[in-house]
């Protein structure tokens, strides 16, 4: 028995008796259908990412703000804990990116990405404010956003510590923690959105999705890993690239953050390929959607291309050379490019630019 054409046909047979439009899966072995995917509309692949994808990592974002304020006031009463602070601060860090790669509905409206991740930091900002020494948010508000955040903090953090700069980490941990609870709450509200009873904001929020993730891919791969490396070589004084995060482990760790957030929007887990996502109960990744549009050759095409991405950032040492960062910076361009060239066009989404493609 054929057990490719054999298990499509039983699946293929419950989703046109469901009523579901459904296009197969090649068989690898004998190019029969294998498994059929349902076709998703906008409004599915909405709910499952501002319903379900979204909400849990807003609410561990909060949770590891909330432990950044945590460590930053154990530093300041016992400052031998600064290694406890290092550490919370990228367990922070990295739990943001998780959300905010790509930036979408709260992070976009609340400007997130420069209230609390502006960089480079400025330094000279950063000593004019803690030369005004202020004691509450409401303070830090007259605060310039470069002297502000995780670039501040890491700042603050470099080199050893100051007894001096302790209330000032704190107001930056306490300023994190208050954005991070306004994005979990932002994203717990439109959990409970149904996006069937507005058709425009349905297409303007997927259209705004598809376009995200794009600027949220370019944001790594030009503005982090290239851009600070073609500086550094045209500066022609073998000067080093100035990267977002002081260490370039820091770095490195960021970065494989922020892939894995797109990656995770984008390209179908191992057991989907058999068990397609189900409208309701997950994330419907880019590929799926693909998928369910019968541009079967295209999806397989595009998770190549992210199989290749993953496994150039997965090889990435801690400490890369320019020369490496500029060949996964390549690879990284292969993506982009399949993504404007036929990816957007087959899910329909015109790809444009605006100020919410990040600061």
């Amino acid at each position: 028995m054929n057990t490719c054409s054999s298990s499509a046909g039983r699946r293929r047979t419950l989703l046109l008796l469901a009523g579901v439009a459904a296009w197969p899966v090649l068989c690898a072995q004998t190019q029969t259908p294998l498994v059929a995917f349902p076709f998703y509309s906008g409004e599915q692949a909405l709910q499952g990412l501002y319903g379900q994808h979204l909400p849990p990592l807003a609410r561990a974002f909060e949770a590891e703000a909330g432990a950044l304020v945590t460590a930053a006031r154990t530093h300041c009463s016992t400052p031998s804990s600064a290694d406890v602070l290092r550490s919370a601060w990228r367990k922070a860090l990295l739990a943001w990116q998780a959300l905010a790669s790509p930036a979408l509905g709260p992070v976009i409206e609340r400007r997130s990405q420069r209230q609390i991740d502006f960089w480079p930091p400025r330094s000279p900002l950063l000593k004019k404010a803690l030369a005004q020494a202020p004691r509450t948010l409401a303070d830090m508000e007259r605060i310039g956003t470069p002297a502000k955040g995780f670039p501040a903090m890491e700042m603050l953090l470099v080199g050893p510590s100051d007894p001096a700069h302790c209330p000032y980490l704190v107001l930056i941990a306490e300023g994190i923690a208050a954005e991070a609870t306004a994005l979990r709450s932002g994203f717990e509200s439109l959990a409970t959105r149904d996006w069937t009873t507005d058709e425009d904001a349905a297409r303007a929020a997927f259209a705004e999705w598809i376009n995200q993730w794009l600027g949220g891919l370019e944001r790594l791969r030009w503005m982090q890993i290239e851009q600070p490396v073609q500086r550094a070589r045209t500066a022609g004084d073998k000067r080093a690239p100035a990267f977002a995060r002081q260490s370039m482990a820091d770095n490195t760790a960021e970065w494989r953050a922020q892939w894995q957030a797109l990656r995770a929007q984008a390209r179908l887990k191992p057991e989907q390929v058999s068990q397609p996502p189900q409208p309701g109960q997950g994330l419907i990744p880019i590929e799926a959607l693909l998928m369910g549009k019968g541009h079967i050759a295209l999806a397989g095409r595009w998770g190549q291309a992210l199989d290749a991405a993953e496994a150039a950032i997965g090889l990435l040492p801690s400490t890369p050379s320019q020369d490496e960062l500029m060949a996964l910076s390549k690879t990284l361009k292969g993506v982009t490019t399949l993504y404007q060239a036929e990816v957007a066009a087959a899910l329909d989404v015109p790809l444009g630019f605006s100020d919410a493609d990040g600061d």
